[in-house]
């Protein structure tokens, strides 16, 4: 069968397409086209029937109430042709006759009609209405006739002195004109306004009392104001006493319901629709008639009785098929769609499966726009506001019905044309069980033949396809009206469900805090376009202004917004509460918000939907339940989102007391960003420039660290080829001037640039001012620390923290010549490291609050210090040192580190002045250089009043000391050890050495052997005597360990002398001149009987001495008056000095 392009037979009138606009829409083409229906000519005959002078129309949108007011106004209008057009198009005499009768326009050439067109928008009311009647004055030609105090200089200030002006105006004009039409389109805006208590209400009452006054029937003053709804729903959600008010308001005007009729909807359709010049084949128009004769047949006789010209509507409509035409209208009606306009909005729409898609595709002539194409239609482009409407879960069955069909019939292997029978037969089924029903048309099996495109074959198929469907389960059969319904496949009725729970609802409770819905932050795109940085701010709704003080006291910073838009709804706030708000709450963005009942009522839905998924487990297994709760969820979000946009983008802003100009909130966003971080510096690279970085990211971020530290004087770093580092580098550093070649050295360095070599990006301000935070801080900073007092993170600077660690480096390296570095050890405690290293990169990045720096201060006198204290180590080391203060401190504290545990911590004043243990106690302490200089070396060697002489010799005794300690210790005990033993001659290590391998006791075994080293060159010797004696290894040696050493040498002395007096009696070959004696005396004391001896060894040198000794001994005793008992006891005194204790038997007798 040949195709054809339906165009060349069919046209669209786009016309109905269109909203009307009062302002702008008023010409002869436009009447020439327009579409004059019964609801029309209803409301045209009630104004006119009516002595009433002021009128509301009231409708959905789209249902033609402006048009309506057009008409009114082309009928009115100075140009005849206009008036003609109008006539035409209302083709009835009578109401013609009607309408002249009250609006006259014989005399209108000399006497014209003031046609007053107002739009209500963001203006008030009072300058609305004075500009309206001022330019319709004007337009009239009658501005001359206006005296002068008429013109006023400024709007009047009240509603009441508005009207006062409006009756003097048309008072002066009465003679001059044929009457006044007064249209206020989108009245309800200004409704609205008074809703939320920025005007007057009465202001209608007084205006309707005016007109109807000044109206008289030679010159007819006519208001019409055109609504959406009526009074009583503008005022939902203030008190009761406030409703009945409103509602005594509006029963001043005669209220005109405007909704066209399912018959006018489908007389809308077939006049919309028009057919080319050329001609369609006879055969064709004769298939076409008997099509709509067939429908009318099986269709019922309800329609055919209140519409005897549904046939010929029928016929206009074509190529829709008559059912689609029927059904349309009814669409259009659904809870899910608009209004009538969406019939027009359908037949210009050029998505997919759309009519105009349908002309423009090449088919048989004989194939009609079927309801099967309309399920296509609204299944492929409104399925997501069905499935959230009350016909959803309808629609959810069908969808999951046609699943199984399509699983079905893969399984029979049909052939595509049966596959695609069985599918229109569901989709059919459903259009007429879902949008048929009310209207009494059914889906018969009869009606099922006729209602979409077949072949014959395909036609008589059909029974055979409804009676599978049926034998499967997914059709069911109902006598009772002879058709057919898709099985209920699911248990739950999500409609009814959340019908049921929204009744439970309280009214007063705010369900949107509940539902966890956030709306989309707004982004500072133009800010982010000229800095490089990110930002947005967040958006909130809150339900009234004490919630807004609950939100203030929280830390909104979950979503890191600078700033955040706060919407109140709060209708009834004026522009003074808001400023103040916006005052006492510096941080947000205040409006209030005009209408939040749709809000509301979504915001409910999706409550309920929340509370069913958790009453009713099985939603989630109930596949068709589950699909409608998915897509009603997606919807409300969808409009929620579309709601929130658009009251936000609508809504007037204030912050910090200013009235924000009325602008994109991107745009609000940038320019708050601008003001609040003017200093921060403009980066453009997307890896770091971020709070969150990716793995890549840090990977580059991290070897630049190492880059910035190891290779500072190397041009880019030395980073070769284009890594991600480089980008970074170029974009964070090199291009703001951080990294620069120093024209002297002739190397690269970080420093602080100068504004010129900041290239004006603001670098410079930011590390000098974080310089000036260490330099002022008094003592260690932390890093975590140093970005909040340097405010790099807020204002003004803002910085993201992906590029803190970065700028950090950057300043911690232009400065490192002032500045102290300190890591945290395991005790938590901060201690100085020499230099920045791996371990502090490490930390910068991840935990900057355990590293620190500290500013050093370089006054000329403290350098004078440094300068003495280099000298010193000079003098005594030879080693010549940078009179720096890091490296001054590093060297003295490691030389003292490097020293034994007693050195660094013995009180013996034998071995350490006083001086000394002080100046050794600071540096021991010391976990910052700068202060062990500069305060405590500093102070001890009171630097401020000491002569330079005094310091050095301070120092110098210091390391004197520290480094002469061991020997002198050594030297001591070896003094000791020889006035117990007495000389160490060839003899006595002779002995020793003997004794060192037959002594049973090992500890004297050890004595001698360290004893026989003594000829050694090394002092070793001394040290292992003294860890004998002391039982103390020498890294762990105190001061209570030597005197222990000290006070166990005689013992281990005269142990030693008696075995070498057996070694000698043993041993004859020894040749030694040493002779050895035991000397011992008994005494009886009143404890018992007390033994002292000692072994003495004398040589010829003890000879002489105690020959010479007892010479003078014997002379000083004879000298003294004492007999000879006395110098008994003085010498048994003196002996029990010098001997040892032995024995003692205490009230015994010694045998």
């Amino acid at each position: 069968m040949s195709t054809t392009n339906l165009n060349q037979y069919y046209q669209i009138n786009v016309n109905h397409l269109l909203s009307t606009r009062l302002d702008t829409d008023i010409s002869k083409e436009f009447f020439d086209k327009i579409i004059f229906h019964g609801t029309a000519y209803n409301a045209l005959a009630t104004v006119v029937d009516s002595k009433s002078s002021t009128f509301t129309i009231t409708g959905s949108y789209g249902t033609g109430k402006s048009t309506l007011a057009a008409i009114l106004t082309g009928f009115v209008h100075s140009d005849q042709n206009v008036r003609d057009a109008v006539n035409k198009m209302i083709a009835d005499p009578i109401l013609s006759a009607k309408l002249e009768t009250v609006f006259k326009t014989e005399n209108i050439e000399k006497k014209p009609w003031i046609i007053i067109k107002a739009v209500a928008g963001i203006i008030s009311p009072i300058e609305l209405f004075y500009r309206s009647v001022v330019d319709a004055v004007q337009v009239a030609g009658l501005l001359k006739y206006f005296k002068q105090s008429m013109l006023l200089e400024q709007y009047p200030e009240t509603e009441a002195q508005l009207l006062d002006w409006i009756i003097q105006v048309f008072s002066e004009l009465q003679g001059k004109i044929s009457g006044t039409l007064f249209i206020l389109d989108e009245m309800g805006k200004l409704l609205e306004t008074l809703a939320r208590g920025s005007g007057n209400l009465h202001f209608f009452q007084d205006l309707s009392e005016k007109i109807n006054r000044l109206s008289q029937p030679e010159c007819p003053f006519i208001f019409m104001g055109i609504l959406h709804q009526s009074f009583a729903d503008y005022a939902k959600g203030l008190s009761h006493q406030i409703a009945l008010e409103w509602a005594k308001i509006q029963g001043r005007y005669v209220d005109i319901s405007y909704r066209i009729s399912l018959d006018e909807s489908i007389a809308l359709v077939s006049k919309t629709l028009k057919r080319t010049d050329a001609k369609i084949p006879q055969s064709v128009d004769k298939n076409d008639h008997d099509l709509i004769d067939q429908i009318q047949k099986f269709i019922g006789s309800r329609l055919l009785e209140n519409s005897p010209k549904v046939k010929q509507y029928f016929y206009n409509a074509l190529p829709l098929h008559p059912l689609t035409t029927v059904l349309l209208g009814a669409v259009s009606k659904s809870s899910f769609s608009q209004n009538e306009r969406s019939i027009f909005s359908f037949l210009l729409s050029a998505e997919p499966y759309s009519l105009r898609k349908f002309l423009d595709a090449n088919t048989v002539l004989e194939q009609k726009y079927s309801i099967v194409d309309l399920w296509d239609y609204l299944s492929h482009n409104l399925q997501h506001q069905i499935l959230s409407s009350k016909e959803g879960h309808a629609w959810s069955l069908v969808e999951q019905a046609l699943t199984l069909v399509s699983q079905k019939t893969s399984k029979e292997n049909f052939s595509i044309a049966k596959n695609q029978l069985y599918s229109n037969l569901i989709k059919a089924i459903a259009m007429l069980n879902i949008f048929g029903k009310f209207l009494g048309v059914y889906p018969t099996r009869d009606l099922l033949n006729f209602s979409f495109y077949a072949s014959k074959k395909e036609t008589k198929a059909i029974t055979e396809c409804l009676t599978q469907l049926t034998e499967w389960k997914i059709l069911s059969f109902w006598n009772s009206t002879q058709s057919y319904e898709v099985v209920t496949t699911s248990d739950l009725n999500v409609q009814q469900l959340i019908q049921d729970k929204l009744e439970t609802l309280n009214p007063k409770q705010n369900y949107l805090q509940y539902t966890g819905y956030k709306a989309n932050v707004v982004l500072a795109k133009r800010h982010y376009q000229e800095r490089g940085i990110m930002r947005w701010m967040g958006q909130y709704l809150i339900y009234n202004v004490n919630e807004l003080k609950q939100f203030s006291e929280l830390e909104h910073q979950s979503n890191q917004s600078y700033r955040d838009f706060v919407l109140i709804a709060e209708s009834s706030l004026t522009d003074r509460q808001l400023m103040k708000l916006s005052q006492t709450h510096s941080n947000l963005v205040i409006a209030s918000l005009n209408n939040y009942n749709e809000i509301e009522n979504w915001a409910k839905e999706l409550f309920v939907l929340q509370q069913i998924v958790k009453e009713q487990p099985k939603l989630l297994i109930d596949q068709v339940a589950k699909k409608e709760y998915q897509h009603r969820c997606d919807y409300i979000y969808q409009q929620l989102t579309f709601l929130f946009n658009h009251a936000f983008e609508s809504a007037t802003w204030f912050y910090q007391g200013e009235k924000q100009a009325q602008k994109q909130l991107s745009v609000i966003a940038s320019e708050l960003a601008d003001k609040i971080f003017d200093q921060c510096p403009k980066m453009f690279n997307e890896l770091v420039v971020r709070n969150e970085i990716s793995s890549s990211a840090a990977s580059g971020r991290r070897k630049l660290l190492e880059k910035m530290l190891h290779s500072p004087e190397m041009e880019n770093l030395g980073i070769e080829k284009f890594p991600a580092e480089k980008a970074i580098y170029l974009s964070c550093l090199k291009r703001l001037g951080l990294h620069q070649l120093n024209s002297e050295t002739q190397e690269w360095a970080f420093v602080i640039p100068t504004p010129h070599e900041a290239k004006d990006s603001n670098s410079h301000i930011l590390l000098e001012n974080g310089f000036k935070v260490i330099k002022e801080n008094k003592g260690l900073i932390t890093l975590a620390d140093f970005y909040e007092k340097a405010k790099w993170t807020v204002a003004p600077f803002g910085l993201p923290q992906g590029i803190l660690p970065i700028f950090a480096l950057a300043l911690l390296q232009a400065k490192k010549e002032t500045l102290a570095f300190y890591d945290q050890d395991v005790t938590n405690e901060f201690r100085f490291i020499s230099d920045i290293d791996e371990e502090f990169i490490n930390k910068l990045i991840k935990r900057p609050h355990e590293i620190a720096v500290k500013y050093v201060k370089g006054q000329v006198e403290k350098q004078q210090f440094i300068n003495l204290l280099a000298n010193s180590i000079e003098a005594n080391y030879g080693k010549p040192i940078e009179a720096s203060a890091l490296q001054v401190a590093r060297f003295i504290v490691s030389a003292l580190m490097k020293k034994s545990k007693w050195i660094k911590h013995s009180r013996n004043a034998n071995f350490f002045s006083e001086k000394t243990q002080k100046l050794r106690a600071a540096i021991l302490m010391a976990d910052d250089p700068f202060k062990l200089l500069f305060e405590d070396l500093y102070d001890l060697l009171d630097a401020e009043h000491a002569k330079n002489d005094s310091i050095q010799s301070d120092m110098s005794n210091l390391f004197l000391e520290l480094d002469q300690a061991k020997s002198h210790l050594l030297q001591t005990f070896e003094a000791e050890l020889i006035h117990e033993l007495g000389n160490l001659t060839p003899e006595l290590l002779a002995q020793a050495e003997i004794i060192s391998h037959s002594a049973a006791d090992w500890q004297l075994q050890k004595f001698a052997f360290h004893l026989m080293k003594s000829n050694d060159a090394s002092k070793q010797w001394l040290s292992n005597i003294i860890t004998l004696l002391s039982q103390i290894p020498e890294r762990d040696w105190t001061d209570d360990s030597l005197k222990k050493a000290s006070q166990n040498i005689p013992n281990y002395t005269q142990r030693f002398k008696q075995l070498c007096f057996f070694v000698k009696n043993g041993h004859p070959q020894l040749n030694t001149l040493d002779e050895q004696k035991h000397l011992a005396i008994i005494v009886n004391t009143p404890q018992g009987f007390e033994e002292y001896n000692r072994d003495v060894r004398i040589t010829s040198e003890t000879e002489e001495k105690v020959s010479s000794a007892i010479g003078s001994f014997k002379e000083y005793l004879d000298s003294r008056d004492l007999n000879k008992d006395t110098k008994a006891i003085l010498l048994y005194e003196l002996l029990k000095e010098y001997l040892d204790l032995a024995h003692s038997e205490k009230g015994g007798e010694h045998v």
